[in-house]
């Protein structure tokens, strides 16, 4: 394979087989703003990437975006899978709970400033969309019984799934699982499941999804009354030191956005970012790039200048990078 030069790739000779991921980083020094690696794994035989997003812990959708060409169903032992383990923090307020509907990532941002804690998630359906905004959780519960609103017992009939009861108890048949953080917007919870295979998906009723044992983890260290953001952020920007990254996902089919539009909103996010401080040295093709391959994966499209020198290096994946005409984009 050859070397990756858009991500920061580090190959695992199976090590982590059999562990858990940790999905706790420290946070980025002031003026950076990613976190986490990405990694380089090998399937087992017979392991699809169902199997592979259940074992590493992974959105089942953000390892198909990070490896577009690769057999889902069957992928060959020999054939390197791409971990997409390194993210750029959404940006505005980092603190509470911020899941990113788009990336189907959600974000921890403990009160003590050191850490994050970052999640795959299931997210609400085009038909059944997860609502932006901001709420606070309102109450913790362990083994709750579910009870299903009227419209999703009519959907459950309609699809041919049978009567769903009234009352879901606690248990093995849940589909909340064993533990729900419960919002003051009624009906949409954070909670774990009973079926991990569609961690990552578009597949609920608007809810976040967790596997189980995230949302475990998660409900030990969040207090009632923390914040949750719900966001639509298919294009981030931000620094790692001194380079300049952008992270495109796939945007939310409802909202229709082309190549254009997704390009219409990196040049509004570099704009925000060029007196903080400037930014020369930007690549548009290497922006090009990443909305053409939307793969979820930090790219490198320009670096931070050093004001004292005025003289940037450019980094060696930059090509032909120019200055920018930033004002037509604020």
């Amino acid at each position: 394979m050859k070397k990756a030069h858009l991500v920061t790739l580090f190959v695992t000779l199976g090590l982590f087989s059999s562990q858990t991921f940790a999905r706790q980083y420290p946070m980025p020094e002031k003026g950076s703003d990613v976190v986490g690696y990405t990694e380089i794994v090998y399937p087992e035989p017979g392991e699809s990437f169902v199997d592979l997003s259940v074992r590493y812990e992974a959105g089942y959708d953000e390892l198909k975006w990070a490896n577009p060409n690769a057999n889902y169903w069957t992928p060959s032992p020999q054939m390197p899978v791409i971990l997409p383990f390194e993210y750029i923090l959404p940006k505005g307020k980092r603190s509470g709970i911020v899941s990113n509907i788009p990336e189907m990532r959600t974000y921890f941002f403990p009160k003590d400033g050191d850490t994050v804690y970052v999640y795959p998630v299931g997210v609400g359906r085009m038909d059944w969309k997860t609502p932006l905004g901001s709420w606070k959780i309102t109450r913790k519960q362990e083994a709750p019984a579910w009870y299903p609103p009227e419209s999703i017992r009519r959907e459950h009939q309609e699809m041919g799934k049978g009567t769903l009861p009234a009352v879901v108890p606690a248990g093995p048949d849940n589909p909340l699982g064993n533990h729900v953080l419960r919002l003051n917007l009624p009906s949409y919870l954070l909670h774990g499941t009973n079926d991990v295979t569609g961690i990552g998906m578009r597949v609920t009723h608007g809810c976040m999804r967790f596997f189980p044992q995230n949302i475990e983890e998660l409900y030990s260290i969040v207090p009632t009354n923390t914040e949750v953001t719900f966001i639509n952020e298919p294009v981030k920007v931000g620094f790692k030191g001194d380079e300049l990254l952008i992270e495109v996902h796939p945007p939310l089919e409802e909202d229709n956005l082309d190549t254009q539009g997704l390009k219409e909103i990196a040049y509004r996010l570099l704009a925000e970012h060029q007196n903080n401080p400037n930014i020369q040295m930007v690549d548009p093709r290497m922006i090009d790039l990443a909305i053409e391959k939307m793969s979820g994966l930090p790219t490198h499209i320009g670096q931070r200048i050093d004001p004292n020198t005025h003289n940037p290096q450019p980094h060696k994946d930059s090509g032909s990078a120019i200055n920018i005409d930033w004002d037509k984009f604020k």
